[in-house]
């Protein structure tokens, strides 16, 4: 009997070890998978934050210089020094800092104008090598891209440079794609490499400086920054080999076209171990519970379930991001419990982490939103969020006003007193307007002078009696310039959004059109 008893005894904790031993081993790929996951994700969203913080940047400043007035004179007189003389300082401090790698500035269409890379070079047709730019002096819009110049590869905002709805030229403001490599190292990356198609490389760089790019390690069609991971497959996503998490970020150009990878290196050898020693734990729980009793042994499985269950389902809330759900921590009474506490901890500091970067990413796109004189809307929050609001007045049949005004004789004050007393009449102009306008009114800067009222919930007759309200309020409006007082008068056009627009650009070239009719008919005037 005893013998029997030892023999059933041996028997079942022989196929405990061997169901144990199987079953300790899928979890183990399972878990190191998911913890693979996990670091793909955290990389990619990094990567997100990080680009979108770069284009944001990119976008801004861009947006600044091309709306410069000193630029857009030096333009129009042809004159490269004064343009020079003003950006080459700040091109100085950003390229020496490692913050920019190009200020390149284009007259239509794609002739190089000044290339603080190369002030000697200029006047030359780049419309083969660029043709990015060529497509922003044509379609008059901006776009923020990948690129392979003659120069570099990198991250460009490129932006027309308009004056009086015409196309003056274009800025390309741009990053070098190494910077992704630094940052990621700062992040804490093991290793970061970038692997570069050499066939656009070959194409679009200049012999010169191919050659820089020839000299680097070969993998595949591609020129790789940093070591060469071998026998990595070149496709988004990730994949684990000997205990590293390899990440690999598809960046594609202006043309759609794969330019590079970036490619991540994390080491998980500490996670893994720490995934190995839980598992090992609970198998020795698992064979000590069973040598007690058979029945121990079961009733241990359905505590360890239990508690994996729960470390699972936090595991899976962070995975989905609902912190909310996530219980609170408790006394510990085992391992797991700690293990348990200490998800709960890290999957706070996460919660944190990504608050802290969704305030950073709401910053910078309102700052993208805002113009630096005046605080007010800017015409890109115009162009990206028309069609929206359009869509939204439509749907509620909501009555919107619409109001375009500009500076009557803007150029004579700017001439007579220089044009910081215009921004300064440019600014009192903003802040009286948005003394007067209510705060679901949308208050955007249209041009240099020129001013764009959206006005929901507002009759036509409404529309008036506010615009009346602004221009009377102008009139009347003295501005103390040293000893004396300057006064000026604006020009209002109206009109309201109606059932037959297709868009709000409708409306607004309508109240354009009454604009210059009311600068037709004397100025200082609300024209319907």
């Amino acid at each position: 009997m005893k013998k029997r008893i030892y023999f059933i005894l041996a028997t079942l904790t022989i196929i405990i070890i061997i169901i144990s031993f199987f079953y300790n081993q899928q979890s183990l790929t399972k878990l190191v998978t998911q913890k693979a996951k996990e670091t793909y994700e955290n990389r990619l969203k990094e990567y997100n934050v990080l680009y979108d913080s770069k284009k944001t940047f990119l976008d801004a400043f861009a947006k600044f210089l091309t709306s410069s007035p000193i630029i857009i004179e030096s333009y129009l007189e042809n004159n490269r020094t004064k343009l020079i003389s003003y950006i080459k300082p700040l091109y100085k401090n950003l390229h020496n800092s490692n913050i920019i790698e190009e200020i390149h500035f284009f007259k239509a269409p794609a002739i190089s104008f000044v290339n603080f890379a190369n002030l000697k070079q200029y006047n030359i047709n780049v419309s083969k090598s660029r043709a990015d730019i060529l497509w922003v002096d044509t379609s008059f819009q901006p776009s923020t891209h990948y690129y392979v110049c003659r120069l570099y590869p990198g991250l460009r905002a490129t932006y027309p440079i308009i004056y009086n709805g015409k196309i003056l030229g274009s800025l390309s403001f741009g990053l070098n794609i190494k910077i992704f490599k630094k940052l990621f190292e700062k992040l804490g990356a093991q290793s970061v490499s970038i692997y570069l198609n050499n066939d656009i490389l070959k194409k679009m760089l200049l012999p010169q400086k191919y050659k820089e790019y020839a000299k680097l390690p070969t993998y595949e069609n591609y020129k790789v920054l940093g070591k060469v991971f071998k026998n990595i497959d070149l496709k988004p996503g990730f994949e684990v080999k000997n205990n590293y998490v390899f990440t690999k970020i598809k960046i594609s150009d202006f043309f759609g076209h794969p330019m590079a990878y970036l490619v991540i290196k994390d080491d998980i050898k500490q996670s893994i171990a720490t995934i190995k020693r839980i598992l090992i734990e609970k198998t020795i729980i698992e064979l000590l519970g069973f040598l007690v009793a058979f029945g121990i042994v079961f009733i241990l499985f359905r505590w360890i379930f239990t508690k994996m269950e729960d470390i699972n389902k936090i595991l899976t809330l962070i995975k989905e991001q609902k912190f909310s759900q996530i219980p609170q921590k408790t006394t510990p009474k085992d391992e797991l419990d700690i293990y348990k506490n200490n998800l709960i901890e890290v999957a706070q500091k996460i919660k944190t982490y990504l608050n802290i970067l969704s305030e950073k990413v709401e910053e910078y796109s309102d700052k993208a939103y805002k113009d630096g004189l005046t605080e007010a809307l800017n015409r890109r929050f115009l162009e990206e969020k028309a069609n929206q609001l359009f869509t939204k007045y439509s749907l509620k049949k909501t009555k919107v006003g619409i109001v375009m005004l500009d500076i009557d004789n803007f150029k004579q004050i700017n001439d007579n007193f220089g044009h910081d007393i215009g921004d300064l009449i440019i600014t009192k102009l903003a802040d009286t307007i948005k003394s007067i306008i209510r705060k679901e009114d949308f208050l955007i800067r249209y041009g240099g002078e020129e001013f764009l009222l959206i006005l929901p919930n507002s009759s036509l007759q409404d529309t008036y009696k506010v615009a009346e309200k602004i221009r009377k309020a102008i009139e009347n409006l003295e501005v103390k310039i040293g000893n004396k007082n300057l006064k000026f008068t604006i020009s209002v056009g109206i009109s309201e959004l109606n059932s037959f627009d297709k868009t709000l650009f409708d409306a607004i070239k309508r109240a354009d059109i009454n604009l210059y009719k009311a600068k037709q008919n004397g100025k200082n005037r609300v024209e319907i």
